[in-house]
């Protein structure tokens, strides 16, 4: 497992790649979906074919946000599915025309009861949120907070730690989320950690653990 996942968190994964399309482009289209709920972009459906048919990403990290953000969206809002639907002809790569017809008739909700712990799980509930500004999709990241404490099993430990780094991070960048963590501080001794550290903070944490436990041969 490389220690790099760790930084896997939606607001990033349109940052790391060269495009010929250009990185300009995908910072672009990062801002629309982090934004979506506030701002509501009229042309999602027309910028999101364009992104996905010029975009050099591979599906397999396309995939989680894509999903979160739509799944959710198509949900909760039945015009944005039926615009996508209608125009799921002008996207050109099958893996997502396909992916993009099976969220339209599917319930996010019912996948994320079934979903495996990871870190990919974090970044679809963030893609979901910033899609609706729905916080039941940041409690289910919330509920992984317990899995930092894991020391067997590295993927938990990731869900975990990135999971309270990514709470923390988006807390100090969006008014919503922090209030929603502000309410949940009698409730849940981690939100005042949260709330207080820098996500630096967590993120060194995160590697000095994975650190010791390489060194004892655990996480090798």
């Amino acid at each position: 497992m490389k220690t790099t996942k760790v930084i896997s968190i939606f607001f990033l994964i349109f940052f790391v790649s060269t495009s010929s399309y250009g990185q300009s482009s995908e910072r672009n289209f990062s801002e629309i979906l982090q934004t979506y709920y506030l701002y509501k972009d009229k042309d999602l459906v027309d910028k999101t074919i364009d992104f996905v048919n010029h975009s050099t990403m591979s599906y397999k990290r396309l995939e989680p946000i894509l999903t979160g953000f739509f799944g959710a969206l198509f949900l909760n809002d039945k015009n944005v599915k039926k615009s996508f639907v209608k125009n799921i002809d002008k996207i050109e790569k099958p893996e997502i025309k396909e992916l993009i017809m099976t969220l339209s008739s599917s319930d996010i909700d019912i996948l994320y009861s079934k979903a495996k712990i990871t870190t990919e799980y974090n970044d679809m509930n963030w893609a979901s949120y910033f899609a609706t500004g729905n916080v039941k999709y940041i409690d289910n990241i919330i509920s992984n907070l317990p899995y930092e404490n894991e020391r067997a099993d590295i993927n938990l430990f990731l869900a975990g730690a990135s999971a309270k780094w990514s709470l923390c991070s988006n807390a100090n960048q969006d008014k919503l989320v922090k209030k929603h963590l502000e309410s949940l501080k009698d409730k849940n001794e981690n939100m005042k950690e949260i709330l207080n550290k820098e996500p630096q903070y967590f993120k060194d944490k995160m590697v000095e653990i994975i650190k010791v436990q390489k060194s004892k041969g655990i996480w090798n």
